[in-house]
């Protein structure tokens, strides 16, 4: 698994997160994590699509405004930890 890839899961771990807290559920009604990202970090949605697939090579400019969109460290997302979606 390559860096990207690592990057990609651990986006995806906190995207997750997101969707499923129950303040965000309230306030934004209907609109998924990743809509929510592409509104507020105005990467397009292709280019997300190729982040968390890790087909893209991720800049660090993006990595910086998913984290802060997300409210987590940018060192969250670029470990060499992977990150484990909860069922």
């Amino acid at each position: 698994m390559n860096i990207y890839e690592k990057i990609a899961i651990n986006i995806l771990y906190y995207m997750d997160k997101l969707q499923k807290d129950e303040e965000f559920q309230k306030q934004c009604p209907g609109i998924t994590a990743g809509e929510y990202l592409v509104v507020k970090t105005g990467i397009k949605p292709k280019r997300l699509n190729n982040i968390l697939t890790g087909k893209g090579k991720t800049r660090l400019d993006e990595v910086y405004k998913i984290a802060m969109v997300l409210n987590v460290k940018i060192s969250d997302i670029i470990t060499q930890e992977v990150k484990q979606i909860e069922d």
